[in-house]
């Protein structure tokens, strides 16, 4: 358990009003090795293609993955990119009730074409301006009805025109009536001053803009650290928690000098969407009776786990809760790994999964993990536990603890998950999960793996994976025998 694990669990079930730009967000995924004949532009072999929440929906839904329950409110057209947003967030277990079809609208989507993970193009589609009538009077009902019940508000405002002047108004008037949290993102946060916001959250662009200030390649943070009293009488809000990337985050506090809130370290992927998950994660914590650091700090642990997706990605409370913990790939308990599994396969993820003891890493481990990670999108490990290793392999084994295992496995780039398991087999993961792939070494044959039934039986394929030759633990073991047997492996000391 992490310092924050009472206050994340205090998240489950706060209610979240979130109101803004919903953005269909799709990736044409593929590769290349030639050049267009016409053309001097790469020629993209199409080999998948997904579709994801962005903008305000990305914010909903990281409420909802954190704990908390979203209320989103929103529009779209009547065009197949508002069927396709609305279907996607029904998938993922977010009431679509509240978008409502705005007729005159085109349904803002960003279209990614993608080769190797990298984004070569972005296509962006879709209407700017306020809602047309019926849907505005519509628009306007439903906030009100939905304010009441609310115990926190994020405008999550991409600069498409949804959050218009009679919008501000109404949110004026509902805060004159009962004041709670309010939190901003947005593209011009100048905008809603009047309204005197809990917090703000603007990134270094924004802030660039809203500042008058030249845009700096190195020191932003001391560039922006000397503007904190400025970006509050600006934004007209108790804080202002400015975002600045790979430098972390700086709160503004009125009456308190700025406090920095340095950014993880993490192996950041082609991920999109950070900031909506910063900014739900800020609000419960707010919501939650969390200091305005302390959300600050919960907030970029949020934002560093989707640094660590790729596309446009969701922190789960699970995930929150084993970053603080001090190791974001291990989770304790099926549940929660199975919630997330789930969460993947809205994406469209496919999922690899293994199991074995893995109790002294080697060559061979290394290349049969890299093979088993690029056969899918996700590789989930699953560990023997050490009484499970002393049973299949007796009294001297495992050489390293589970808590060994998991801290080695943790730092391979190819293991974006990891779970300890009793017994002998890991039936009851595989039941659970229902990984699209079940990926076992080559000492196993189709015919002789335990589990290969069950791998059926759950609708996943089984893959067999040689191993680099002598490159077993046994192998490993055999040679320290032979080393120890020949007195080549003196003292403690002399083996350091």
């Amino acid at each position: 358990m992490n310092k924050f694990s009472p206050l994340l669990e205090d998240f489950k079930g706060r209610k979240v009003l979130v109101l803004g730009d919903a953005i269909l967000d799709s990736y044409v995924m593929g590769s290349t090795d030639k050049l267009c004949r016409e053309a001097p532009v790469p020629v993209i072999q199409v080999e998948d293609r997904h579709y994801s929440c962005g903008g305000a929906a990305n914010t909903a839904l990281n409420v909802k993955a954190l704990g908390g329950e979203a209320f989103f409110l929103s529009a779209v057209g009547r065009d197949d990119a508002g069927v396709r947003l609305r279907c996607e967030l029904s998938a993922r277990g977010l009431d679509d009730a509240n978008i409502l079809p705005d007729q005159r609208r085109i349904t803002i989507s960003k279209k990614r074409i993608c080769a190797y993970s990298n984004i070569l193009l972005r296509l962006d589609d879709g209407t700017s301006g306020p809602l047309a009538e019926p849907a505005a009077e519509l628009y306007a009902e439903r906030l009100h009805l939905l304010y009441a019940d609310c115990e926190a508000v994020i405008v999550s405002d991409y600069g498409y025109g949804l959050v218009s002047e009679p919008v501000m108004r109404q949110l004026a008037e509902l805060r004159a009536e009962r004041g709670v949290p309010l939190i901003i993102d947005a593209k011009r946060p100048l905008k809603y001053s009047a309204l005197r916001p809990t917090a703000v959250k603007p990134n270094y662009d924004e802030m660039v803009e809203l500042l008058g200030i030249p845009r700096l390649k190195e020191g932003r943070r001391a560039q922006i650290a000397a503007h904190g009293e400025r970006l509050l009488e600006l934004c007209g809000a108790c804080y202002v928690v400015a975002t600045l990337d790979t430098e972390g985050c700086i709160l503004f506090e009125r009456g308190a000098p700025p406090r920095v809130v340095p950014a993880a370290h993490v192996h950041a992927r082609c991920s999109i969407g950070a900031g909506d998950t910063f900014v739900g994660a800020l609000t419960l914590a707010l919501c939650a009776g969390a200091a305005a650091e302390t959300a600050a700090h919960i907030a970029a642990g949020a934002a560093a786990v989707v640094m660590e997706k790729e596309g446009t990605g969701v922190c789960t409370l699970g995930e929150l809760q084993c970053w603080f913990n001090g190791n974001r790939k291990f989770v304790r308990d099926t549940a929660t790994l199975e919630a997330r599994v789930r969460e993947l396969k809205a994406e469209r993820r496919k999922i690899v999964f293994t199991n074995g003891c893995f109790d002294i890493l080697h060559k061979g481990h290394v290349n049969f993990l890299n093979q088993a990670r690029a056969l899918g999108d996700i590789l989930i490990v699953a560990l023997n536990t050490d009484a499970g290793i002393r049973k299949l392999k007796g009294d001297h084994r495992p050489i390293n603890s589970l808590e060994d295992r998991i801290e080695v496995l943790s730092g391979l780039s190819c293991v974006d998950y990891l779970i300890a398991f009793e017994g002998a087999g890991p039936e009851a993961l595989l039941r659970a999960l229902r990984p699209h792939l079940f990926v076992k070494g080559a000492t196993y044959t189709a015919e002789s793996v335990p589990e290969a039934e069950l791998v059926r039986e759950i609708g996943a394929e089984l893959k067999i994976i040689p191993f680099v030759e002598d490159s077993t633990t046994e192998s490993l073991l055999a040679k320290i025998r032979e080393l120890r047997d020949a007195g080549s492996v003196g003292s403690s000391r002399e083996a350091v």
